[in-house]
């Protein structure tokens, strides 16, 4: 039975899971942010000449694809490492 007054996020079922931040996804997260801001920079100037009014949505779709791969290939690669 669970105490009454206890704090949430306290329960030790959700304690155990909530909050895991570890190198591979700290790691897996910085490749993903740095493939969307690289993308956004090499890919908003050719959107712009060939794809006037949809320029940002492209560009945007763009670095999420590549920040999804990023992501990926990222916590594969670091899952190997000691």
């Amino acid at each position: 039975m669970t105490e009454p007054f206890v704090p949430r996020g306290t329960d030790d079922r959700r304690a155990s899971t909530a909050g895991r931040w570890t190198k591979q996804s700290a790691g897996a997260t910085f490749a993903a942010l740095a493939g969307f801001l690289i993308t956004r920079d090499v890919t908003f100037g050719l959107y712009v000449r060939t794809l006037p009014g949809r320029a940002y949505t492209a560009t945007v779709l763009t670095g999420f694809a590549v920040s999804a791969v990023a992501y990926r290939l990222a916590r594969l690669w670091l899952r190997r490492l000691p």
